[in-house]
């Protein structure tokens, strides 16, 4: 296996900054697990990986040779190296650049609910889409795409003012789940009205006592979950269009909010269950 030349650790370092990720097309991603669920996925191509000495015919390496990784794309880095490129206090010694995925062309997404609005067939599953306003914190981030993978959404509506996507505490808290599902970015107050003529249900997660109890019986069809800035909430412009808002009810005392990532995870889970 061939050592990490000064050439490739230059780029690693610099994949830590947003406009390099952009430049490149790539993000890193740290840790065996993430590195495991990435390639089993066999979703986002996987350019290299880079493993400190301690993990040269491992199990966990040779399980990646398994599935696919080539072994002329694996190379050797120093502890200091590790240490130096990664984003956490203490290297697992496991990273790898991975191709970041397009977005999807905006008329492809919003046609994708269109056969499910209305009454649908028995033994269907309606479309369930999520659109983030001013999601800052990468943990939060990181668990709501985890969170939307594994309840089976299809399609991220990333509003301006998020955190990047591919920022590494972000991946670092999808474990493995970024990149699976399809995603636009822009404006929300411009993208949500072309899924709401296309006959897309939109609901906003808000915690005001004037919004609609999340119990309360949801709309059919193609649906879009809306969840706001972790401090400030829904944003006036996306306010302004006037969507149904919902509130998760509290039964204890004590806590004025719930987490955004913890909220949509209920909200989802009502979603597809008791619709």
């Amino acid at each position: 296996m061939r050592t990490v030349s000064q050439r490739q650790l230059g780029i690693l370092r610099k994949l830590k900054r947003k406009k390099y990720r952009e430049q490149f097309g790539l993000f890193i991603a740290e840790g065996w697990h993430t590195l495991e669920q990435i390639a089993e996925n066999k979703v986002l191509p996987i350019q290299e990986v880079y493993l400190t000495n301690d993990h040269i015919d491992s199990a966990e390496w040779q399980k990646l040779l398994k599935l696919g990784i080539p072994e002329d794309r694996c190379f050797v880095l120093s502890n200091s190296d590790a240490a130096e490129v990664s984003d956490t206090e203490q290297s697992s010694g496991w990273l790898a650049t991975i191709q970041i995925p397009k977005p999807t062309e905006l008329n492809s997404l919003i046609h994708a609910g269109v056969a499910t609005k209305g009454d649908e067939p028995e033994g269907s599953t309606r479309k369930i889409f999520i659109a983030l306003d001013e999601i800052q914190d990468p943990g939060n981030l990181g668990t709501i795409l985890r969170t939307a993978v594994w309840m089976g959404v299809e399609g991220v509506i990333f509003g301006k003012g998020c955190v990047d996507a591919w920022n590494p505490k972000v991946v670092r808290s999808t474990v493995g789940a970024s990149g699976m599902i399809p995603y636009v970015s822009g404006e929300l107050a411009e993208l949500l009205p072309n899924f709401e003529s296309k006959g897309w249900n939109i609901g906003i997660l808000e915690g005001s006592d004037r919004a609609e109890p999340l119990s309360n019986p949801l709309e059919t069809g193609a649906f879009i979950w809306v969840v706001g800035n972790e401090s400030r909430g829904i944003s006036e412009d996306v306010r302004a269009l006037g969507y149904k808002e919902y509130r998760i009810e509290s039964t204890g005392k004590g806590v004025e909010s719930l987490n955004a990532a913890m909220a949509l995870g209920i909200a989802l889970y009502r979603t597809v269950n008791f619709s």
